[in-house]
């Protein structure tokens, strides 16, 4: 008796005692057998005018210490065998072939720990393959009838095509060595599935169920390599490795869910590779590693979608989770820029874990991230680094409906919050003080409808890192715009800093704004507020002010502003410049100051000092 061992057992239980494929009918082509003790030898001639041949067996098992070869005519031809007996295939000894292989066992097929399928290209299916088909070498699988399960606790390698699996259910336990270094490893969870090419973009899934399940505990590697299914569990290892700039990519792409606990890395020659990972519900559990970094620019990683949703190559997740402990990087390990990560869905999207899109240490600009719901978005303990040691900056992208960021919650390398500290509350959105200014990145809160903060800010104000600019802009036609309360914005070296809004509904009410010699730009379609002081250091960086909109600019009174240059001003119809005045403004500017109004009044209550040396207007 062999016994079945990890992937074998948990699908199939003990099998009986193997024997060498028998009861071969060629349908297709020729076929001869000769046995070599416990060996086998299958010699196959092509079907005319084809360059497949086709074999009906009555079983097809390969025992532990025997080997079965296939000789066909050259490495591009292909032998279709479909076993039409009622037992599994067990495949524990060794299984070869100079060409490409298929094999079809709807009972269920398994590599067991140990055996060894090496051969041009292998596609193994449980799914059905008609007689039709199979004469005219359609890779076309699936009858609407079902298959037995696929397990792989082996090793699988293609020396020059691809690695297909296809079932309802596929195991690769965590023994499992899969490769084809010159093409693509495929597994395929469905009902119904085709081969039309070579590559992911070849592989057809016309009928799947979310209970269509691929779980990888192996090793998978490949110029590219996809996961397709109804509900996806990856915990072990993925590599895509290209030579060129072709392939190097991964897609996980589940019905219902995909869930990442394992390593994902590709590459493209000297670049990072893509990764798209998607399901209604996508998570990356802590300690999974996604790589798409490259020594001369970082690649693509879209996690859960593309930029802002609109990336038609990847579906769009209504949920996206990336726990406290995962990491995603896309750097540039030597010279060039930083790539591009995003965490998107188009309802709740959930980033704890650390994000890289680095430029090179001896070159490169920083990369692009973007961590967005559509509706709600939850990034508290997200750690974002876009840093560049030799080029610009690159950008963090937060994109929901409304977002209030919360004071408190110290830097430091733990998460924040701690895992297991349970998501935020349904409402606005929510991210930590301290998670936007221990991030190495220049930072862009993008919502639709409302900006705000809650809670007591350390030293009173909202302090980026040297030399980072951070944007606050609502961009829909509703909501209340941007208001910081008493909450300043302080930035240092060239760090600029941009509140912007969209609609005539939405105002801007700022609190105290600091930079150290970057701009400082308010500009919007609604009233604007200054509630506290602004000053870019004095000598360089200026203040620019300004609304289309009819309700107006207004200053507090004891509002000191100090730039190079400053100026208020009103571009739409009839509104007004209201300086109220309870304690003394006073606008400090070497390079100038104005304050205009197109159509509307400039009201002065109290006192205005216009320190200003340059030549203004309007004062």
């Amino acid at each position: 008796m062999l016994e079945a061992r990890g992937a074998v057992a948990c699908c199939f239980g003990t099998p009986a005692v193997l024997a060498q494929p028998s009861g071969a009918q060629a349908v297709h082509g020729t076929a001869s057998l000769q046995q070599q003790g416990n060996n086998l030898v299958v010699t196959t001639g092509n079907g005319a005018g084809s360059n497949h041949s086709a074999i009906n067996w009555q079983s097809f098992s390969v025992p532990a210490g025997s080997t079965t070869q296939f000789n066909q005519p050259s490495a591009s031809s292909t032998s279709i065998n479909r076993v039409v007996g009622s037992d599994p295939s067990a495949i524990f000894g060794t299984l070869r072939s100079n060409g490409k292989l298929v094999l079809v066992n709807p009972a269920g097929i398994a590599v067991g720990a140990g055996a060894v399928v090496d051969t041009a290209g292998f596609t193994a299916s449980t799914l059905r393959m008609s007689d039709a088909d199979a004469l005219a070498g359609r890779l076309v699988f699936g009858d609407g009838s079902g298959g037995g399960a696929l397990a792989v606790g082996g090793q699988i390698v293609a020396r020059s095509g691809d690695v297909v699996l296809i079932a309802p259910n596929i195991e690769t336990a965590a023994s499992a060595l899969i490769q084809s270094p010159n093409g693509a490893t495929v597994l395929a969870a469905g009902r119904q599935v085709a081969i039309t090419g070579r590559g992911l973009e070849g592989i057809s899934l016309q009928v799947q169920a979310p209970s269509d399940s691929a779980v990888n505990l192996g090793s998978i590697a490949g110029d590219a390599v996809g996961i397709f299914a109804g509900t996806l569990k990856h915990s072990g290892l993925i590599n895509a490795t290209a030579a060129t700039s072709e392939g190097g990519k991964v897609v996980l792409r589940g019905q219902a869910e995909a869930e990442i606990g394992g390593q994902v890395a590709a590459s493209k020659g000297s670049l990072g590779g893509q990764v798209h990972a998607t399901a209604h519900k996508v998570r990356l559990k802590s300690g999974a590693v996604i790589d798409v970094s490259g020594a001369n620019g970082g690649g693509e990683a879209l996690i859960g979608g593309g930029w802002q949703g609109k990336d038609g190559r990847v579906a769009n997740a209504s949920e996206t989770t990336l726990e406290a402990g995962s990491t995603v990087k896309a750097n540039a390990t030597e010279a060039g820029d930083g790539g591009t990560v995003v965490a998107w869905s188009d309802h709740t999207t959930q980033v704890h874990g650390r994000i890289e899109a680095r430029g090179g240490a001896k070159g490169g600009d920083g990369g692009n991230v973007e961590t967005s719901g559509k509706q709600d978005l939850d990034a508290r303990g997200a750690r974002v680094d876009t840093s560049a040691a030799q080029g610009a900056m690159g950008s963090w992208l937060l994109d929901p409906t409304s977002i209030t960021i919360e004071a408190g919650c110290a830097p430091g390398p733990a998460p924040c919050p701690p895992p297991g500290l349970p998501a935020a509350a349904p409402g606005p959105s929510v991210i930590y003080e301290a998670d936007l200014e221990v991030a190495t990145s220049n930072v862009t809160i993008s919502a639709f409808e409302s900006i705000g903060t809650n809670g007591a800010f350390s030293g009173g104000a909202l302090t980026l890192q040297p030399g980072h600019s951070l944007v606050l802009e609502t961009t829909g036609a509703a909501g209340t715009g941007i208001n910081l309360g008493a909450v300043g914005l302080a930035t240092s070296g060239a760090g600029t800093i941009t509140l912007q809004t969209a609609a005539a509904s939405q105002s801007i009410q700022s609190g105290p704004l600091l930079t150290a010699g970057g701009n400082i730009t308010l500009t919007g379609a609604g009233s604007i507020g200054i509630h506290g002081n602004m000053s870019t250091g004095g000598s360089s960086g200026d203040i620019n002010i300004n609304t289309t909109g009819t309700t107006g600019i207004y200053v507090d009174g004891g509002v000191t502003m100090t730039a190079h240059a400053i100026a208020l001003g009103i571009s739409g119809a009839g509104g007004q410049v209201q300086l109220l005045s309870g304690g003394a403004i006073q606008l400090q500017a070497p390079a100038g100051a104005s304050i205009t109004s197109t159509l509307g009044d400039i009201a002065v209550y109290g006192n205005v000092f216009n320190n200003a040396s340059g030549a203004g207007t309007g004062l």
